[in-house]
């Protein structure tokens, strides 16, 4: 059995060495570790609690240690290979839910679903649409199944869809009965420095995207102007430092009301377009 003080000399020590660690939410993360591994006073315990903090200190993301991270009202599963998805990608899910975004009843592809939060989030918010998570990667694919059954009781019509974006063809059942697009894709240039949480401990595929960030939001572009109906909505979420780039991608003769809209913490990631007629 251990003690309430061998416990607070543990959180003290783990507040030290995730400060010396460079991890940016010292605070955040030590309740969150404190709250997974600290579920009662025995040695083992505190032992798993201790092993954590050391995973974190090497700068293992938050979500791959815990298991699971919030998502708009959701829990979603996650670990080791798999993005983690990023609170600030709710305000898709909140633009996307508008009815004057998405009608009732309408049909939504999630591109680039990963783990699912976009689709399932807004599936959640929005039962009458029927929402397709469109996903290559096989450990994503496992992930969004377990996340799309355990969240089954509040979700509306969703489906899984395993496809390749860049392979022709890959979206010819949507073609032109499509009402919103999103997607969250990887927009990072190799030569772009990053945290060690995304440049080690992410899958590659989910961060980088050619040269410039940008190879699959161009094929993204491509295929919304395909599937959406007119008069239908695409949202890419993107780096802070690609709204102009993004933009410009959309600009011409297959979209229209190009704006690009901040996400939750303020910034400049989020471009929106509607299909022209």
């Amino acid at each position: 059995m251990t003690t309430v003080l061998q416990e607070h000399e543990a959180c003290e020590r783990a507040r030290t060495r995730l400060t010396e660690a460079g991890v940016w939410d010292v605070e955040g993360d030590l309740t969150a570790l404190r709250a997974r591994f600290l579920t009662e006073e025995s040695p083992l315990a505190l032992a798993r609690f201790e092993t954590a903090v050391a995973e974190r200190c090497r700068r293992i993301p938050l979500g791959h240690l815990i298991g699971a991270v919030p998502f708009d009202g959701l829990e979603l599963v996650v670990g080791s290979g798999v993005f983690v998805p990023r609170h600030e990608s709710t305000s898709v899910v909140e633009w996307a839910a508008s009815e004057a975004t998405l009608p009732r009843g309408g049909r939504v592809l999630d591109l680039c679903s990963g783990v699912g939060a976009l689709g399932l989030a807004l599936s959640r918010r929005r039962p009458d649409a029927s929402v397709t998570c469109v996903e290559r990667d096989d450990t994503c694919l496992q992930y969004l199944a377990r996340n799309a059954a355990r969240n089954e009781s509040v979700l509306g019509p969703l489906f899984v869809q395993a496809a390749d974006l860049t392979e022709p063809g890959c979206l010819d059942a949507h073609l032109g009965v499509t009402d919103v697009v999103m997607a969250n894709p990887p927009y990072v240039s190799p030569l772009w420095r990053l945290l060690p949480e995304w440049s080690e401990h992410q899958p590659r595929s989910a961060v980088y995207s050619g040269a410039d960030g940008l190879l699959l939001i161009r094929r993204i572009v491509e295929l919304s102007a395909a599937v959406l109906r007119r008069g239908g909505w695409l949202a890419i979420e993107h780096d802070k430092a690609q709204p102009e780039q993004v933009g410009a991608l959309l600009r011409g003769d297959f979209f229209e009301e190009v704006t690009t809209l901040a996400d939750t913490a303020g910034e400049p990631r989020i471009t929106v377009a509607r299909r022209a007629g």
